[in-house]
């Protein structure tokens, strides 16, 4: 048997089936891949994917591409307007309040807009191959319209990684690591402490079936 590393099963920045790794933490370009409604849980899904710089199109091949949730329950529905202004903002022409009222929302693949992505930390539920396992995966900790994104006015701190595990938090993560640039290499950043950070997915713990 060859020499493997003890946990060489477990997902973590690499996909098995396709050789890939996960990106940095950083700011990016992203554009929306697909668009799915759930309206029986009021929100739509959207699979992303990096738009432009090094690593664009890095999940293209990816069996499990990174996701986000817009809900329009209402107390999530404030978060949704802001993301729908970003993407108007970044997409000239298009009217996303009017895709989302009309449910056109095929109008929303091939959308980009810029974001902050981190990692998540999480515990695979009990409908995964691996249930109890620590999990990594990505996910935007901020959508940023033009002006900010262009200035890389965010916080900080939404680069660190997002905890929500339960079974002990054995997930091998890197301690430092570069922070990617807007074009999507590596690289110092600036970045000023004082711009109001978008909320995040917090309403949901997403399980995905590696």
């Amino acid at each position: 048997m060859p020499k493997i590393p003890k946990d060489w099963w477990q997902k973590d920045e690499m996909d098995g089936s396709t050789g890939f790794s996960d990106i940095e933490p950083g700011l990016y370009e992203l554009v929306i891949t697909a668009c799915e409604p759930h309206e029986s849980d009021e929100y739509f899904e959207i699979t992303w994917d990096v738009a432009s710089g090094e690593r664009k199109g890095n999940y293209a091949s990816s069996q499990y591409p990174p996701t986000a949730r817009l809900y329009w329950r209402e107390k999530a529905f404030g978060f949704t307007k802001h993301r729908l202004h970003v993407l108007s903002d970044w997409n000239a022409g298009f009217k996303s309040s009017v895709a989302f009222e009309t449910d056109q929302w095929e109008q929303f693949v091939g959308k980009k807009f810029g974001a902050v992505v981190r990692r998540r930390l999480y515990t695979a539920g009990p409908n995964s191959k691996q249930p109890g396992a620590d999990r990594v995966s990505m996910e935007i900790a901020s959508w940023l319209n033009p002006e900010d994104f262009k200035a890389g006015n965010f916080k900080e701190s939404l680069l660190a990684d997002n905890d929500h595990r339960t079974s002990g938090g054995a997930t091998d993560v890197p301690a430092s690591r570069p922070v990617a640039s807007a074009a999507g290499g590596s690289g110092a950043v600036s970045v000023p402490t004082t711009y109001q950070q978008d909320a995040t997915d917090d309403l949901y713990d997403e399980d995905i079936p590696f």
